[in-house]
């Protein structure tokens, strides 16, 4: 059996692994006009855990999308013969009202999280201001470019091939026996996103120096942004924005600016005199009811995007799903 998947980042090398661990006789080639994580997935700040969202609920099939990635965390640090990502957790800021009821709630509710006080969030990142904290310790730190070389390198074991080429229409592919759309927000040049009731967002994150006096975050945090170390400890990513309207994804700098920093300053203030190093944007799709879309079109052809702003919770656990449909 021939089979494309269009899209070379977390679930389209995701969908590669899942088949080849389904069938050593598949025939896999992925498709995409860039390099393998060339997309959006290579500039995911890579924040893993299933209490994403402003009131720090526990997400739909949060728990087993976490599962399902971890195992691919693994797979990819094998492949790559180092770690790919850091197992410390992460600390969400309350600096508001609303805030301090959320997590308050959530940590009632879920024994596995912790509610810190001021003092607590202090002894444990000095200057960090805060009202309270909510602490995850099953959330990871992904090294999205990391991980995107593990699990590419992992599937290119198994036989899988990738091909830097553009497709411009699905006719293209027809002499395969599966197409799988496994793109973001590059969906809509192969289909009608209305159809299905997607939406274009774009997000642009930050990367600044870090304060040489300090030491590196122990782990994450999070507020209305989110603030973490990149692999370097050299600097760290602050982000993102949350982008309806735009022209294109070409990274705007004084408005990544304006919406993350003063953010970040809230909660971290020792930022405000560190520089811009870098800057990123990137585009996604987002489903109305925050799940991914998993849907055959046709007898061929399958479609699994709109991982929105949790694609790397979701993403292993619905590339599982829809290889599991292909061979039923």
């Amino acid at each position: 059996m021939k089979i494309a998947i269009v899209g070379a980042g977390f679930t389209g090398l995701a969908t590669a692994w899942y088949i080849l661990q389904q069938s050593q006789a598949c025939e896999v080639t992925i498709f995409d006009e860039k390099a393998i994580g060339g997309g959006t997935s290579g500039i995911a700040a890579g924040l893993l855990h299933y209490y994403a969202g402003a009131h720090a609920k526990l997400n739909r099939f949060g728990k087993e999308g976490w599962q399902e990635t971890n195992y691919l965390l693994d797979i990819a640090s094998q492949a790559l013969g180092k770690p790919v990502a850091e197992y410390r957790g992460m600390l969400r800021l309350a600096l508001t009202d609303a805030q301090v009821e959320d997590f308050s709630v959530s940590a009632a509710h879920h024994s596995d999280l912790s509610l810190w006080d001021t003092e607590t969030c202090r002894q444990k990142i000095p200057y960090v201001n805060a009202r309270i904290g909510l602490f995850i310790p099953s959330a990871i730190a992904v090294f999205s470019n990391l991980y995107l070389a593990g699990l590419w390198e992992a599937c290119r074991l198994k036989g899988a091939r990738f091909i830097q080429q553009q497709i411009a229409v699905i006719d293209e592919l027809t002499h395969f026996d599966h197409i799988i759309i496994a793109t973001g927000e590059g969906t809509g040049s192969l289909i009608d996103l209305n159809q299905f009731n997607l939406n274009r967002v774009k997000g642009q994150l930050l990367e600044l120096q870090w304060p040489p006096q300090l030491a590196p975050l122990p782990f994450p945090l999070n507020s209305h942004v989110y603030l973490m170390m990149s692999p370097s400890q050299q600097t760290c990513i602050v982000g993102s924005t949350f982008e309806r309207e735009f022209t294109d994804l070409q990274s705007d700098l004084t408005k990544a600016k304006n919406e993350i920093l003063p953010k970040v300053y809230e909660f971290f203030p020792l930022l405000r005199k560190m520089p811009v190093v870098n800057a990123f944007s990137g585009g996604r799709l987002s489903a109305k009811n925050h799940l991914p879309l998993c849907k055959q079109i046709n007898a061929q052809t399958w479609l699994l995007t709109g991982m929105g702003s949790k694609g790397l919770l979701y993403h292993a656990l619905f590339a599982k799903k829809l290889v599991r449909n292909i061979f039923e």
